[in-house]
């Protein structure tokens, strides 16, 4: 846990003196928002609300492919990974510690996009826009998850940056359509009852990604 603690606390530390990764997360959601309402004719017809969600979630792909990337991309710049792996730290503690960083900036530009998805999408902030918590928790940390032990893979290559989103949005393609179907269910009205069952398949989904990411990070994050 000291060595957890310690490397959450350098990530946010670097983070609240640059604020480089939460800006620009929240920008490039701003853009994908704007570009879906005039893409999709947002804010007339009966389907407003599904068309809200499937938009938050192209939103959090995007900026969550971008957040996993840049976990890890100050490390490998300066050789620091190298040493992290040398170090008598688990690799799943590095791991988990990168999920979390990525997992919180996640959460705090997808914090961003709802208001700015309420603000687009001509919808109310009422008890809808708050059910959309439990499947936007569920879907950052499932693909936080996906997207770090992912990014180990494709720093590795010199096109690493367009290798990520072609691993990681078809391995993610059943829990986003889980989390627009929870979302949609949320910003409708309709009774939580009948998003448990895309609440179950993303909560499987986390646990299939982060199995995967606690056993397989410390061999993709190996010597050449």
């Amino acid at each position: 846990m000291g060595a957890f603690i310690a490397l959450i606390r350098k990530d946010l530390r670097l983070e609240l003196r640059a604020g480089e990764s939460v800006l620009t997360l929240v920008v490039l959601s701003l853009l994908i928002l704007v570009v879906m309402v005039f893409a999709l004719n947002a804010g007339v017809g009966p389907n407003n609300a599904e068309t809200a969600a499937g938009a938050l979630w192209v939103a959090l792909i995007f900026a969550g492919t971008m957040g996993a990337t840049r976990t890890l991309l100050a490390e490998r710049e300066n050789g620091c990974i190298r040493a992290l792996m040398l170090s008598p730290t688990d690799p799943a503690t590095l791991f988990f510690a990168k999920l979390t960083a990525g997992f919180l900036f996640m959460m705090t530009a997808e914090i961003a996009a709802v208001v700015l998805l309420v603000l687009f999408f001509n919808l109310d902030f009422d008890i809808r826009v708050a059910r959309l918590a439990p499947p936007l928790m569920l879907g950052a940390l499932g693909f936080a998850a996906l997207a770090t032990l992912l990014a180990g893979i494709s720093g590795r290559v010199r096109t690493g940056d367009l290798l990520l989103p072609l691993l990681a949005v078809p391995m993610f393609v059943p829990a986003l359509i889980a989390g627009v179907k929870a979302s949609a269910i949320a910003l409708t009205g309709s009774p939580l009852s009948s998003a448990a069952q895309w609440l179950k398949i993303l909560t499987a989904f986390d646990m299939l990604f982060l199995g995967a990411g606690y056993l397989l990070f410390e061999f993709v994050m190996g010597e050449d």
